[in-house]
């Protein structure tokens, strides 16, 4: 499969797949929603402002994984038989949660990691001297170091639920298939990346214009469900791509070692 195969097959198989587009624009909806008042400026200092935010931003993370279990379940299903039914959103939800969650720790941690490190480097290079070359070379460290990162976590997410297998396998299987599919891998990412910035660029420059006029509230609310909306279509685009993808070079890399035989 193709990278550009791949980004058609997202966007075609994703009107089959409204009804979770749906579900997450409701979550999304009334994440921006409730993040309005929270943003206000003039609450900044409050720290009670800070208490709920931070509250509920681990709340709508918890509930995150469950809906991205029952999403890649579903978008397993039509990838793989062309029908899904929604009465399995649930079910999927609840089968992948603790590999999803254990999956995005080990992420966090790995992120972590990586920002010490860098900083360890950042450290040395700058000890060579504070000027332009050194931060222009720190740049393309950091630059280079992300884009890989990026990269090779991109498909473990895809093996929990296509290889029905725990985080710390899918970790492993996942890095393996990036790492032989490096430069394909990262094609697609940026195709997706371009097409998800132009599509948010476009609207975002339109529906500004819009609410031009409109008093400022409602400007704001009509922003903030046109931004959901954006959000929840676009990610289920990428699970499609991403998925088929995976599936696609999976499919091949077994190929591959059958034939070794």
């Amino acid at each position: 499969m193709g990278i550009f195969e791949a980004v058609k097959k997202g966007f075609v198989l994703s009107q089959k797949l409204l009804n979770v587009v749906l579900v997450f624009f409701v979550f999304n909806a009334i994440i921006g929603l409730i993040s309005l008042p929270l943003a206000n400026p003039d609450k900044a200092d409050d720290p009670g402002i800070a208490v709920i935010s931070i509250i509920t931003s681990v709340i709508f993370f918890l509930i995150f994984i469950f809906l991205q279990g029952g999403a890649l379940g579903l978008v397993k299903d039509e990838i793989k038989t062309g029908l899904t039914n929604i009465g399995k959103f649930v079910e999927y939800g609840k089968k992948y949660y603790k590999s999803i969650l254990a999956l995005l720790l080990i992420y966090i941690v790995l992120a972590i990691c990586v920002v010490l490190l860098l900083s360890l480097v950042s450290a040395g290079v700058l000890l060579l001297g504070d000027n332009g070359i050194t931060r222009s070379i720190l740049a393309a460290i950091i630059t280079v170091v992300a884009i890989v990162a990026i990269t090779m976590l991109i498909y473990p997410i895809y093996s929990v639920v296509v290889d029905d297998i725990g985080a710390v396998a899918a970790l492993k299987k996942g890095i393996g298939v990036a790492k032989d599919h490096f430069w394909n891998t990262l094609g697609l990412f940026i195709v997706m990346l371009i097409i998800s910035m132009v599509i948010s660029l476009l609207i975002g420059f339109v529906i500004g214009l819009v609410t031009i006029p409109m008093p400022e509230g409602v400007g704001a609310i009509l922003i903030t469900l046109v931004n959901a909306a954006v959000q929840s279509y676009m990610p289920i685009i990428m699970m499609i791509s991403f998925m088929s993808f995976y599936m696609a070079l999976n499919v091949k890399g077994l190929s591959q070692q059958q034939s070794q035989y």
